[in-house]
């Protein structure tokens, strides 16, 4: 089965740094598309932690971890024409354009999603390297299964 991301809650502090926060499990891409100008320093908002973050699918909203999570190749499909909604109506992208960008971003998502386990959490770090090109770092932690505690002994 495809893997893909969607957003991790754990509490306000997303809101707190983001422009605007992800909700809980809202589906998410690496956001790698959307990344500002690193190398010169420049970012299109004080806020907008596009060096550690990633991007929601339909909206201009952010989060710091995602879940790698299983679905069908019915829900990819519906990804790919959701983000590219998205581009088209509210980033104003020609059809052609934003086909392209959702594809081309919806399979990288998927690549690196695959080359973790199902149900990890992961972050990214974006640097840029001497050549002036963005490197991806991504870290993975355990899923915290808050409030599913096992029954006392």
């Amino acid at each position: 089965m495809p893997r893909v991301l969607k957003a991790v809650r754990l509490d306000d502090s997303d809101a707190q740094i983001h422009a605007e926060a992800c909700d809980a499990d809202e589906w998410v891409t690496t956001g790698g598309f959307a990344v500002c100008d690193l190398a010169q320093g420049l970012h299109r908002a004080a806020a907008c932690r596009c060096a550690s973050s990633f991007l929601s699918l339909t909206r201009d909203a952010r989060t710091t971890l995602a879940e790698v999570v299983e679905v069908t190749e019915a829900d990819v499909a519906l990804f790919r024409d959701q983000m590219r909604q998205h581009l088209v109506l509210h980033w104003k992208a020609p059809d052609a354009d934003a086909r392209e960008t959702a594809d081309a971003e919806i399979d990288y998502t998927l690549d690196l999603a695959s080359s973790f386990p199902a149900e990890v959490w992961i972050s990214v770090r974006r640097t840029v390297n001497a050549e002036g090109l963005i490197d991806e770092q991504y870290n993975q932690y355990e899923r915290l299964l808050i409030g599913a505690h096992p029954p006392p002994a």
